[in-house]
């Protein structure tokens, strides 16, 4: 969202929305954009123990996807 509209709780009110519209699922995935972590953690989203993901474009592998060994 952009910054100028952060604060006012449109994300969260459009989020408790569609969890309310959803809670029948048995799990929801969420993939954000790097820095929004802390406010889906408010919302009760969690760190998966598995995950993985292919992008295309090296720029967003380099800021995605961690290093691989």
């Amino acid at each position: 969202m952009h910054k100028a509209y952060q604060g006012n709780g449109i994300a969260k009110s459009i989020l408790e929305r569609l969890l309310n519209e959803f809670n029948h699922l048995s799990c929801i995935h969420l993939i954000s954009t790097t820095g929004n972590e802390a406010f889906y953690k408010k919302m009760g989203f969690k760190s998966l123990k598995t995950g993985m993901a292919i992008y295309h474009k090296e720029h967003l592998a380099n800021e995605y996807l961690f290093e691989e060994d």
